[in-house]
Parts: C-alpha cells; structure tokens; sequence
C-alpha cells in the first residue's frame, strides 16, 4: 500500500508528475502516473514500446498522435500505440488531471530517439 501523500512530485516542461504505481513500488506488468498539465503546457514528442493510455479527468487536451490530432475533453480516455511519437497540449483554460497506464519498466524515448530517463521511474 502507498499513500499518496507520500508519493514524490516532479515537475518538467511546466508539467506535474507523481508515480502512483512502478516497478519499484512492486507493479509487474503496469505503471500509473498521475499528471497536471499546466494552461498551454505541452508533453514533449516521445515514443513507448508499449501503448500509453491515458484517463483525462479534468481539462481539455489536443494529442497529436503520430500525424493526427485528436481533441479530448474531460472525462475521456485517449490510448495511444506503441511505437508512435506523440505528445499532448492543453488546450484549455485549466491545468488538466489526467492517469496514465503503460508497460512497467517500458523503454520511452524522444523525438531525436534518444532514451528519456525519467526521475519518477
């Protein structure tokens, strides 16, 4: 069991992340973040090896997927492939909330194909 008051926050490319379930917390096959993107915040492009999916609870979000775009408002969930860059962009006039659920352990990289070492993982 892991409170999570007690789980570390992160903060990158004006964006708020904290691990709610990995590899070091005991998940097997899963990892869950959880994620605040704040007003005109972006993900930057990166790629998995495994799908991403993500649970959109709060705000309005544009995720470009490969060369797609999709418009997502909360509540909604967006899953995205493996193997296919993308990164989302709140759109809206609110930090979004959203979980995201991937592979455990999962090789993620940016757009230049460099592997990203992440400080929640």
């Amino acid at each position: 069991m892991h409170p999570h008051q007690d789980i570390s926050e992160y903060s990158m490319f004006g964006n708020v992340y904290k691990a709610i379930s990995t590899k070091a917390m005991g998940a097997k096959e899963f990892e869950i973040w959880k994620s605040c993107l704040g007003v005109g915040a972006r993900t930057p492009r990166h790629v998995h090896e495994t799908e991403e999916v993500f649970v959109l609870l709060k705000g309005k979000i544009k995720a470009v997927i490969g060369d797609k775009e999709v418009l997502c408002t909360a509540p909604a969930t967006l899953i995205c492939p493996a193997h296919i860059p993308h990164e989302l962009i709140n759109i809206g006039n609110e930090a979004t909330e959203q979980f995201a659920v991937l592979g455990v352990d999962s090789k993620i990289c940016d757009a230049n194909e460099k592997e990203m070492k992440l400080p929640w993982r």
